[in-house]
């Protein structure tokens, strides 16, 4: 297990200094998708080891807010929130600190696996669906999210159905991520409210 841990991303984060493996799949994602710009205002949800928040903290954003199950950094910024987004209470506090709102929903959250596929393809859907479930009132018009999953028989009409809430949306699979992994991320863009 050690050995596979230790490919070329997982030793190429150590000397470049990112918290984990994972920081390459964010950039590789922007590298396709240009979703990071300074100044942007972020939701991070899934945030530990910290290797996403690296890079975010590279790209200057105005307000960065990180979620995760486990307990966060303890600085003032990024603001570090110990939650789990399928709760209403954690939304509560994320409102708390959000200002007018985000740019961006980036997730790379992921229940605990449990090595049987459905399960987790039916758990990481759970995750996302909570998380789209507040785009209204969270998420600032023209927004982006992106989203990891993995695929499995409801990642289609999962695609379908919060789709119409956007302009655009794309699924893709980072080079950084593992080939034998069934994770995607699914990236939609340019967000457009409902009007209630």
């Amino acid at each position: 297990m050690m050995e596979r841990r230790k490919d070329t991303y997982y030793k190429k984060a150590k000397k470049q200094g990112y918290s984990s493996r994972a920081a390459y799949k964010l950039i590789d994602i922007d590298r396709k998708f240009p979703i990071l710009f300074p100044g942007m205002r972020v939701l991070e949800i899934g945030s530990s080891p910290g290797g996403w928040t690296d890079v975010l903290m590279e790209r200057n954003p105005a307000n960065l807010v990180c979620v995760d199950l486990s307990a966060g950094k303890g600085s003032d910024f990024p603001i570090n929130i110990k939650g789990d987004i399928t709760r209403g209470e954690t939304w509560e506090r994320i409102r708390e600190v959000m200002g007018d709102g985000f740019d961006l929903f980036l997730s790379d959250a992921m229940a605990h696996t449990s090595g049987q596929h459905d399960r987790d393809h039916g758990a990481s859907v759970n995750i996302c669906n909570a998380i789209m479930e507040h785009c209204n009132g969270f998420l600032l018009p023209g927004g982006t999210v992106v989203l990891k999953q993995f695929q499995g028989d409801m990642t289609g009409p999962f695609v379908e159905k919060y789709k119409k809430m956007f302009r655009k949306s794309y699924i893709t699979k980072p080079p950084s991520s593992r080939s034998e992994s069934s994770e995607i991320y699914i990236i939609f863009s340019r967000f457009i409210p409902s009007v209630e």
